[in-house]
Formats: structure tokens, C-alpha cells, sequence
């Protein structure tokens, strides 16, 4: 069984304000837009917490440890066991649909796909924090506003009545990377948001890069990411 590689003593912790720094660490990632080999980007849609089940805790993403697919929600499309290998080296532009519209929380660093037999799980550097949902660059909203126009101008054809009923149809089992030119302005418009120092930019906690949060709040990330893992909590913090 695999272990998983656990880097999480310092993702939330505050950082103290410098007179040349933000309070909150950014992790520089530069990146040259003109490489040809630059790596490929997926958008992966994280629905809305469901209100109606109490016992919703909305937990994946897991953040702090740069993981996505453990709870198997994404088994069938773009988290396929079968086909995860295909995945390595891709970056995943996570979108978060709520009241304003779908907000660019995290576009990830190229990812490590690992295979845990009956589900797969996506792995980056976990250093690099989400923004909050109200912070996070606007992907498509219903009054058709978007930092994105190319983005926009794809999603227009879709045959739905709004925007994000357009973007969620075009992306909703979506396992194809995004054409050149639409990922390099999604990793421009991403890197640009990070470089801006605002202090207030990044999560706190999980339920920051949410629209909402969820009925019951997930206060033991390691515990249930453990869980989820199937590996005892004692071997996951040694």
C-alpha cells in the first residue's frame, strides 16, 4: 500500500509580516510562456457543498496535503484508474462554482498520478495554498463577465441558456487538456493573481476556497485523508 507524502505542519500557519513581504508566503513559480514543452492544463469542476445532507463535509481537494481524488468522486471521468498515467505532468486548474459564478481557486503545479489499485489519486506541492473563493479569478458568470476572455469565447457554443450552464457542459466529464492558447491565459491570469501581494488572497482553511460552507466542518484534515487513504493516522504522521 502506498504512503502517502505528508507536508502540512506549516500550510496554514501565518507567516510574519516583513516591510518588504506579505504576511502569507507565496511560493514563487516562474514559468517561461513561450516553452513549447510547457506542461498541459485540465479544468476539474468541484461541486457546490450540498446543504441538504447534513453530514456534508465537502472534503476533497485536500489542500494541505496537494491531493485530489481520494473520496473516488471522479472514478469515472477524469480520475479513471485505468487511464490515470495518462495524467502525469498535467496541471489541474480546479474551478469552484457558487453564488459568483465558477472562480479559479488553484491551478497546480504539474502533478504526479498514482494508482492505488481501485481508485487514483492526484498529487502536487502542497505548499502552493488556493486562493479564497471571493479572491480567486473569475472563470464565467451568468451576466457573461469572465477574466478569461478566450476561455469565454470557447464555452459560447455550447448549447445551454447561461454561462455556467455552457461551462459546466463543456467541462463537467471533460478529460482533454485545454488548447494552447486558452491554458497559457489561464496560467498567466493564475500567476498574475498570485504575484499581486495581496495578503488576503490565500485560504485559512478549507472552507475558505468554498462558496459556502458545507453542513459540518471537516476540523481533522489528517484524520479523514487518512481514512480515505485507508492508512492508519499513527503511520501518517511518522
Amino acid at each position: 500500500m502506498i504512503q502517502p507524502e505528508i507536508n502540512h505542519a506549516a500550510f496554514f500557519k501565518e507567516k510574519p509580516a516583513t516591510a518588504t513581504a506579505p504576511a502569507i508566503r507565496i511560493v514563487s513559480r516562474q514559468r517561461n510562456h513561450e516553452m513549447i514543452d510547457e506542461p498541459k492544463v485540465i479544468i476539474v469542476i468541484l461541486r457546490r457543498p450540498n446543504c441538504g445532507n447534513l453530514k456534508e463535509m465537502r472534503t476533497d481537494p485536500f489542500w494541505e496535503f496537494g491531493s485530489f481524488g481520494c473520496t473516488r468522486c471522479h472514478t469515472k471521468n477524469l480520475m479513471n484508474p485505468r487511464k490515470i498515467d495518462l495524467l502525469n505532468r498535467v496541471k489541474l486548474a480546479f474551478a469552484q462554482g457558487g453564488r459568483d459564478g465558477f472562480k479559479l481557486v488553484l491551478l497546480t503545479d504539474p502533478i504526479r498520478a498514482i494508482s492505488h489499485g481501485d481508485f487514483a489519486e492526484a498529487k502536487w506541492t502542497p505548499e502552493n495554498r488556493p486562493c479564497k473563493y471571493s479572491k480567486a479569478p473569475l472563470l464565467i458568470r451568468n451576466d457573461g463577465t469572465s477574466d478569461f476572455p478566450l476561455l469565454r469565447h470557447f464555452i459560447a457554443s455550447a448549447n445551454c441558456s447561461s454561462w455556467e450552464a455552457k461551462f459546466s457542459s463543456k467541462f463537467r466529464s471533460r478529460r482533454m487538456p485545454l488548447d494552447t492558447s486558452i491554458a497559457a491565459e489561464i496560467v498567466r491570469v493564475f500567476d498574475e493573481q498570485v504575484a499581486s501581494g495581496d495578503p488576503d488572497l490565500f485560504i485559512s482553511t478549507y472552507i475558505d476556497a468554498l462558496p459556502y460552507p458545507p453542513p459540518q466542518i471537516d476540523h481533522n484534515r489528517l484524520k479523514t485523508y487518512s481514512h480515505f487513504l485507508g492508512i492508519p493516522l499513527e503511520i501518517n504522521k511518522a
